[in-house]
């Protein structure tokens, strides 16, 4: 039969949806697939050294691009080693797209674990996407695999799973598909009664501050953020995930709220009346615990999101929006615009640089007193940062960024915590903005978990810079051990390489900075590269 066979038609079809890249680790099971990417030279397969450095690329190509994120893996023991990337994804709302294959159709009937590689993946992967499906029939595909790539970004966004038997992929279709682009929704607009009391809120604010998450950064809506700080003179603070949304050398800007926060960030939440929450969910780091240490009591809450799940979920709301926070903010701001508002007061930025001033010098008695730590470290970065630059981090390490005054994003695994994600993620971001220096800031630990995946950028040529905050040990845990058991430890020392040779050996130049003297000419030796 002529034309394309089933695996062809999909790679077609992720064409079509401007995809230029597929993230994985081809396998048997997958070789149509490999072959159907290997006659589009359009489409690029980045071939990780495993499937879950794969799922991390994928993660901070997502981040930074705004698009959906492809991930190709093979049944079994490949699509188990996604999971832990596919759960982030789920929990931060990242929009992932992982095509598995599974075992064929015949031996599908003798059971899930009758064969090589069978196992249930449908049923391990429903509680953590929006939808896991298997294609029983090549009739089928018409009718899931567009409605399946748009659940990515419908709503809440976040990963799907799509299982493709093997004998199938090499199916040809009863006939050919058509895949006429399909205009995505346009955001609904918000209700003007719902705004205008918005509005009389904000401006009845004896001290309202604001709180943006992630969905300000997936909406664009940075500028909205920043117009309506200004007018308002806003303190303004960041979940833990979404540190950098609102630039950090704004002089509104608090940093982060709550774990890997700046204590005077917290200062100025509690001595709020009204608190302005948009895109994001008062998690647990942000809040501290979901009780009053950041979120004041007796506040007042108006609280944005896209998804009416997270609206006064965790703390009750004197008004909820279920909007898009580009055009929520959009219609505030001109609200605001319509009432010629009482001059914004101007000594809200002149605290927060006094409280910001006061803060660093207490960073630099702490350099001067050391010889190398995580403050000396990251202040020499800082100063050489120019807006530029992507930062990428993961687990405890992110805590230490609170040094880092971000003017982007940072890329992180957020509240999920896993480590051994910060190297992968951090290709992602590459791959999706090369124009930008992306620097990877890992733990020693955390790295170690996923040193291989440097293979993967020598051989794609990714170039990014790594800095490696090295303690020989899971350093945030064997602390916390210490506290809290009488100084025993286990598990968390390690032995870790020569990490600037074991650089040398992937094709990268290693360097190793034992002075805090030597940061600032090393550093930018590397960001030179």
């Amino acid at each position: 039969m002529s034309g394309p066979n089933l695996a062809e038609t999909v790679v077609e079809y992720l064409i079509a949806q401007n995809v230029r890249y597929i993230f994985g680790v081809l396998a048997h099971t997958l070789f149509p697939f490999g072959d159907a990417i290997a006659k589009h030279p359009q489409l690029r397969f980045i071939n990780a050294q495993h499937e879950g450095g794969a799922g991390n690329m994928a993660l901070g190509y997502a981040r930074v691009t705004k698009q959906p994120a492809v991930c190709l893996v093979s049944a079994g023991g490949g699509a188990t080693n996604i999971v832990t990337a596919v759960a982030q994804a789920y929990k931060e709302a990242v929009p992932l797209f992982v095509i598995s294959s599974d075992i064929g159709t015949a031996s599908m009937a003798k059971g899930h674990w009758a064969s090589w590689h069978g196992m249930e993946h449908v049923r391990l992967f429903q509680p953590i996407t929006k939808q896991s499906t298997r294609l029983g029939r090549v009739e089928e595909l018409g009718s899931v695999l567009d409605s399946l790539f748009r659940q990515t970004t419908r709503g809440r966004q976040g990963p799907v799973f799509f299982c493709i038997p093997e004998d199938l992929q090499e199916t040809h279709l009863p006939e050919p598909l058509s895949f006429a682009p399909t205009a995505n929704p346009a955001a609904p607009a918000v209700d003007t009664r719902t705004v205008a009391n918005a509005v009389d809120r904000l401006l009845d604010a004896r001290n309202p501050v604001m709180l943006v998450g992630t969905g300000v950064d997936w909406s664009g809506a940075q500028d909205e953020a920043r117009e309506l700080a200004e007018l308002l003179s806003l303190p303004v603070a960041s979940s833990y995930t979404a540190k950098g949304v609102f630039p950090e050398n704004h002089p509104l800007a608090l940093g982060c709220l709550g774990n890997g926060g700046r204590m005077y960030a917290r200062q100025f939440f509690q001595d709020a009346d009204l608190l302005l929450a948009v895109g994001t969910s008062f998690s647990e780091g942000t809040t501290l615990g979901f009780g009053n240490k950041t979120v004041p009591e007796g506040a007042k809450i108006i609280q944005i999101d896209t998804d009416p799940e997270q609206l006064g979920r965790n703390y009750p709301t004197e008004i909820a929006i279920q909007a898009d926070a580009k055009v929520a903010l959009g219609a505030i701001i001109d609200g605001v615009k319509s009432r010629a508002p009482k001059a914004a007061p101007t000594d809200r930025a002149e605290a927060i640089q006094q409280a910001k001033q006061t803060w660093k010098n207490d960073i630099d008695q702490t350099i001067g007193k050391q010889n190398l730590g995580y403050a000396s470290v990251l202040r020499a970065l800082n100063d050489l940062l120019t807006g530029n630059e992507i930062l990428t981090t993961s687990g405890m390490t992110g805590d230490t960024l609170r040094n880092i005054d971000s003017k982007v994003p940072i890329i992180h695994a957020g509240e999920f915590r896993a480590i051994g994600t910060a190297l992968a993620t951090a290709f992602g971001v590459k791959i999706g903005r090369p124009e930008a220096r992306v620097i990877c800031v890992t733990g020693d630990g955390s790295f170690m978990m996923e040193q291989q995946e440097l293979a993967t950028a020598r051989y794609h040529n990714i170039p990014i810079m790594v800095l490696i905050l090295r303690n020989n040990a899971y350093g945030g845990m064997r602390r916390d051990q210490m506290n809290n058991y009488g100084g025993r430890i286990i598990g968390t020392e390690l032995f870790i390489p020569d990490l600037a040779k074991l650089a040398e050996l992937y094709g990268a130049k290693g360097y190793s900075v034992t002075k805090k003297e030597e940061l600032t000419p090393v550093f930018k030796q590397a960001l030179a590269k």
